[in-house]
Parts: structure tokens; C-alpha cells; sequence
């Protein structure tokens, strides 16, 4: 009994159940995570870092898939169901991690690896032979750049350019 009054005494600042502060109190996050909650990126930098692991893994997962019909990655159908839309969403996904990782400045394996690797930004920059200041100054432009490259794809990539380029294809 004592121990739960203590739980909820350790926690009573935070909103959420003790019990699930507890566990996450005890779990290690990811490299990105731990950046955020010591102050090193904020929440629209973390956001963009999970968005361009999301694309990392989108592209990498395709690649593993052998097939040539290029119907099951983008669906040219328009459904009521969203599916069009998730098919554009994805392409324009694909598209802005392409040119991020053409724009990004300075070795893009170092940046890859804390943010699709996980890696801490300790051990990137001793694994790349760089100060950690400016692995951490590399990441943070980094994950900058992405939302003004994702908002250009955005504009160029709309629903009529991608059925004229499914129009091409099929």
C-alpha cells in the first residue's frame, strides 16, 4: 500500500498513470528521444526524425521486394477509401527522402545512423571521426531541412501530376 501511495506521490506532476510513467520511466529510449527530453532538439525536430525514419524504412522495406509491377506500389485506383491518397502520401514520401539525403550537408552515413540507426550521437560521431558539437550541429540542420523539402514536394507532387505519371506507366 505504502508503495503505491509513492508511485503516485513520484508522478503526481505528470499526466497519465503512475503505473505506465513507472515502466516508461525504466524503458531506454531511442537516440532521438533522448535528445528531445535533454533539450538538444525540440518537438518539430523529433517529429521530423521519426517522418524520415518512416521514409528510410518505406524505401529500404521496397527494395527487399521482388517484383516488377509497379500497381503494388502505387495504387491508381480512386477508392473511396483512401487509398489513392496513402498511394500519394507514400510517393511524395519517397520523393522528399530522395532529395533530403541529396541536400543534406556533410557525411549523410553519420546522420542516417542516428536517425534511422538509432545510434547516439556520441557514438555516430566517434564512429565517423567527428567532434560530437558538430555531429550534433550536422543533425540538427538535418532534420531542419526536412519539413522545407517535404512542404516543395508537397506543392510539385499534387493528385493530378501523380495520374499523369500512372497514365504514363500503365
Amino acid at each position: 500500500m505504502e508503495e503505491e501511495v509513492a508511485l503516485r506521490e513520484r508522478w503526481s506532476h505528470k499526466q497519465g498513470t503512475p503505473q505506465t510513467l513507472e515502466h516508461a520511466s525504466k524503458v531506454r529510449q531511442g537516440a532521438l528521444a533522448r535528445l528531445y527530453q535533454s533539450g538538444a532538439i525540440d518537438a518539430d525536430q523529433l517529429a521530423s526524425g521519426v517522418a524520415i525514419r518512416e521514409a528510410a524504412h518505406r524505401c529500404t522495406a521496397e527494395v527487399l521486394i521482388k517484383t516488377a509491377s509497379l500497381e503494388t506500389r502505387v495504387d491508381g485506383g480512386r477508392k473511396g477509401d483512401g487509398t489513392f491518397y496513402e498511394a500519394l502520401g507514400a510517393v511524395r514520401s519517397e520523393v522528399a527522402y530522395t532529395r533530403w539525403r541529396a541536400a543534406v550537408q556533410g557525411p549523410v552515413g553519420a546522420i542516417l545512423d542516428m536517425i534511422v540507426g538509432d545510434v547516439g550521437l556520441a557514438s555516430a560521431a566517434r564512429r565517423h571521426r567527428m567532434h560530437h558539437d558538430r555531429a550534433r550541429r550536422l543533425l540538427i540542420d538535418a532534420l531542419d531541412l526536412w519539413p522545407r523539402i517535404r512542404a516543395a514536394v508537397r506543392k510539385e507532387i499534387d493528385p493530378a501530376a501523380l495520374a499523369a505519371a500512372q497514365a504514363g506507366i500503365i
